[in-house]
């Protein structure tokens, strides 16, 4: 292990802002002299400071400090070659700190945690919980903002507050990193349903509200920041037109289903129709056979197990696959020590074979659908104890390949990955992580590159080169690998099979989606980012006509609109300000425009707990909005309406 260097110290993160640090290292602390003299003979900082934090008692158990801890600290408190201890409340000493001067020491980027890299993936089901909740929460919000200013429908504080402090509860320590008993994971699981439920029965209020009972009319939702083009099931439907012209539609697995644009941050409505539609213009349908899909931009080819072999891309000329992608890495996963919370260095040392050779069986492929709008395959297989259905989609004018995933997960001790090697040169590799992205390496050249053989990241990993790159993006999974530089691989971490504390951790169904895409362009001009929500965040459809409307859009693409939500105190009149959380996603400065259609009347930015940062107002002309961001910055602001409007 590489040692941090630093005890106290100011951290610098992505956007540049600063936290000033200390870092007390254990807080299961005993209190006799040695571990005291210990504790400050082994600081790593030994000029610039004077004194550390010292929590005390058993700590992890919740026990607290006991009768011996106190007596300790009482006799030590002047004792001759013994560091001096006093008790205080915490603040204390970042007061006494703050008088004595704080360190020069800075550092710089992530705060890499060199241990329990397990806990990015133990509980899958509770990973995905997490996501979902988040998800499905952010989607309530915006859409009851919606049907409170248009239509004055009140803002469902209580209910949302209530869903919004169970998903914080579950992300506790030792909740959401998967390393509790079983009970707990019960709980969680009840707790996320129930989540879930608040929310689309909220999101179902707020759509009725926003809608008529208009037949033949379905009315998409699209709750991202840009126009999209969505892919909608039609009930009982045919066909369907928007503004008098055909849509798009292709069958799929017995339903009809078309291909709409939808607006940023609104809605559109389409008309139904009993009897099919054919667009003017005829469509070139998605190539599909039993080993490969191919449109306009990508060829994939397929080997026997699902497995591909080759990602051709028809606009470059070139190979993205530098060997299988898509491929499943079953390892034997047994760490020396915290089952549920470590993945051991050398678990790629012991491989679990997966081929027919080993006894796994043999492998179906199947088309599922094909024509205008999308083609997919289905992959039936054999993991080990394990048995895996996925389906493989390519939609039209995409250069993403989405793999939709089910695993009746029987495995103990083993660890299960799905690697992309690509034909990218990169001695990095990009994460996503909140509001931004980080740099980690792809290589072991020193130990501390070497300690980041897996690390964590939110809906995608990329792999990039200065005009072209790629990335796997995920719906749930927060564990990734990445190796290289020659070639480079992005290997996505999906299950594990710990046995303590929870003996059944994991087994039975699991259901996720991952994608690869790439591009042909600078990171900055890429669409990773809005591949990645796209996948997290599908269209929502409801019966009924709301016309067509955009509420929120910006006219930057690396302008990222991630919360839109009522205010936390409404107004004397009942009414809530609208709160809009913005961040710059691609690491450059950026000035844009962000445009409402609301009747706003005016625009203050506002820290992350909606307290003005100062008095005066910003522009705002005909729903106009300018803003400056910087790299990465995450911005709030909170839009005051006309209550008359």
């Amino acid at each position: 292990a590489d040692p941090f260097p630093y005890n106290t110290f100011t951290w610098e993160g992505v956007d540049g802002s600063e936290v000033r640090v200390h870092l007390h290292n254990d807080y299961n602390s005993r209190t006799d002299p040695a571990t005291i003299i210990g504790r400050w003979t082994s600081r790593v900082q030994k000029d610039g400071i004077a004194t550390r934090l010292f929590p005390f008692g058993w700590g992890d158990g919740g026990g607290g400090p006991t009768r011996t801890h106190l007596e300790y600290l009482r006799r030590l408190g002047d004792l001759q070659g013994v560091p001096r201890t006093r008790m205080s409340h915490a603040l204390e000493f970042f007061i006494d700190q703050e008088e004595r001067g704080w360190p020069a020491e800075r550092y710089v980027g992530e705060l890499y945690f060199q241990a329990h890299r397990g806990t990015l993936t133990s509980q899958a089901r509770t990973k995905r919980g997490n996501r979902k909740s988040e998800l499905a929460l952010r989607e309530a919000e915006l859409w009851g903002c919606a049907a409170h200013l248009l239509r004055g429908q009140p803002i469902a504080s209580e209910a949302l507050d209530r869903a919004w402090k169970l998903v914080l509860l579950n992300q506790f320590h030792d909740i959401i990193p998967g390393s509790s008993i079983h009970r707990v994971y019960e709980e969680a699981e009840a707790d996320y349903e129930e989540v879930l439920d608040t929310a689309g029965n909220l999101v179902s209020e707020a759509t009725s509200a926003l809608t008529d009972e208009t037949g033949g009319a379905l009315t998409v939702f699209n709750a991202l920041g840009w126009e999209r083009s969505a892919l909608v099931s039609l009930p009982g439907a045919k066909g369907a037109s928007q503004s008098g012209k055909a849509l798009p539609a292709q069958e799929i697995d017995d339903d009809m289903w078309v291909e709409v644009d939808v607006p940023s941050c609104g809605w559109t409505t389409i008309n139904l129709s009993a009897e099919s539609i054919e667009p003017t213009t005829p469509m070139p349908h998605v190539q599909v056979s039993e080993r490969s899909l191919e449109n306009e931009l990508l060829r994939v080819e397929l080997n026997a197990h699902g497995e591909v072999t080759s990602i051709y891309d028809k606009e470059a000329g070139r190979e993205w696959a530098a060997g299988p992608c898509n491929r499943f890495c079953l390892y034997k996963d047994v760490p020396a020590r915290f089952d549920a919370w470590d993945i051991d260095s050398m678990y790629a040392l012991s491989p679990v074979e997966l081929s027919e050779e080993a006894g796994v069986g043999p492998d179906a492929i199947s088309v599922v659908s094909a024509g205008p709008l999308l083609g997919r395959l289905r992959v039936e297989r054999r993991l080990h104890d394990s048995t895996l259905v996925q389906e493989i989609t390519l939609r039209r004018n995409s250069r993403t390949l989405q793999f939709d995933t089910a695993i009746d997960w029987q495995e103990r001790h083993k660890l299960l990955k799905v690697t992309f090697p690509v034909t990218v040169n990169a001695h990095e590799a990009l994460h996503e992580i909140q509001f931004g992205h980080i740099a980690r390496p792809t290589h072991r050249s020193r130990p501390f590159h070497a300690d980041q053989f897996e690390v964590a990241n939110q809906k995608w990993t990329a792999l990039v080169e200065e005009g072209r790159g790629c990335a796997v993006l995920n719906d749930c999974k927060y564990g990734v690998s990445t190796s290289g530089p020659t070639p480079a691989a992005i290997e996505l971490t999906l299950l594990r099979a710990p046995l303590a504390p929870d003996m059944t951790a994991d087994l039975g169904p699991q259901e996720f989606s991952y994608a690869f895409t790439c591009w042909n362009s600078p990171f900055l001009e890429s669409d990773v980012v809005r591949e990645a929500y796209a996948l997290n965040v599908p269209p929502l459809a409801a019966v009924g006509s709301a016309g067509e409307a955009s509420l929120l859009a910006v006219d930057a693409p690396n302008i990222i609109i991630e919360t839109v939500k009522p205010a936390e105190e409404a107004g004397a009149d009942g009414t809530h300000d609208l709160v809009l959380r913005l961040y710059e996603a691609k690491r450059t400065a950026t000035t844009c425009t962000l445009r409402t259609t609301l009747p706003v009347v005016e625009v203050h930015e506002t820290d992350m707990l909606e307290g003005e940062i100062a008095s005066e107002a910003l522009s705002c002309e005909q729903g106009a909005i300018p803003l400056s961001f910087r790299p990465f910055e995450c911005k709030t602001l909170r839009l005051r309406m006309n209550a008359s409007a």
